[in-house]
């Protein structure tokens, strides 16, 4: 009975990431991302949709956390990932898959990755099978762009 609770939480934790749900970790509220957004001259449109990639998150964040500091969870923590090297993020033990991958996570790279983690790269351990709709991947990458320190 103890197996198939854990095995059935497990699975629920691991298919998550594919559906919109609700964590007790929240990414930061919509009102700041849209505030440093126009703060910065940034377009209504891409206000909005970092702050529907925000909502979007959410699923994400059963696994990663976006707070600066913060440890790795499941996942690595993705505050400031936006134009930093794969398998670099402090406090996560990557697969060799990314440990070795040799990219940055630019915008592009980031979408195709969330469009199929293991197409993209194959051997990593994210154990989510992606997001095919592209304008969900590209709310959460623009919100992802807005996750980096003030003095960037």
């Amino acid at each position: 009975m103890k197996t198939h609770i854990i095995i059935t939480g497990l699975a629920a934790a691991l298919t998550a990431c594919g559906v919109e749900a609700e964590t007790a970790q929240t990414p930061p509220q919509s009102g700041k991302v849209v505030l440093a957004l126009e703060q910065s001259g940034a377009s209504t449109q891409t206000a909005a949709t970092a702050d529907q990639g925000r909502k979007r998150f959410t699923a994400c964040a059963v696994c990663h956390t976006v707070k600066e500091g913060d440890r790795a969870r499941i996942g690595p923590n993705l505050f400031g990932i936006v134009g930093k090297p794969a398998g670099a993020a402090e406090g996560f033990a990557y697969s060799k898959a990314m440990s070795e991958a040799g990219i940055v996570w630019t915008e592009d790279n980031l979408n195709a990755f969330l469009e199929n983690p293991q197409g993209f790269m194959r051997g990593n351990r994210m154990g989510f099978a992606g997001e095919k709709n592209p304008e969900y991947r590209a709310a959460i990458v623009a919100y992802l762009k807005t996750l980096k320190p003030a003095d960037d």
